[in-house]
């Protein structure tokens, strides 16, 4: 196993071992494995390092099903990749007010890809 998956089944292991029973409450006062404030400092930096692991792959995972939703349904993203590059540079090219010719690129991640390919833009 890696050094993150080790975290994740150590933390896991020992946060069911102490939530699934009712004397939850009792549990860290009595259990001898976190019996020291140094144990449970640890536990507390491993039980943080799963929650911002949990958070990262949810955040990871959200952000791959909107791209492939959109990708899948927004109009937009059916257009050739030539009408929309075109697209694009009509935009940039009548907005007056817009000094940024890489405000596109703001838009999406499909945008910013295909504005950083694009050399005309």
């Amino acid at each position: 196993m890696s050094p993150i998956q080790d975290i994740v089944a150590f933390a896991v292991q020992t946060y069911l071992k102490h939530s699934s029973t009712p004397e939850q409450l009792t549990l860290l006062t009595t259990d001898t494995s976190l019996a020291t404030e140094s144990a449970k400092d640890s536990m507390v930096e491993v039980l943080t390092n799963l929650q911002s692991l949990v958070s990262e792959e949810i955040t990871s995972q959200l952000t791959h099903l909107k791209r492939r939703r959109n990708q899948e349904h927004a109009q937009i993203y059916q257009l050739p990749q030539e009408v929309f590059v075109e697209i694009v540079l009509a935009a940039t090219s009548f907005s007056s007010g817009s000094t940024d010719p890489f405000t596109p690129m703001k838009v999406s991640k499909y945008w910013f890809d295909t504005v950083a390919r694009c050399p005309n833009i």
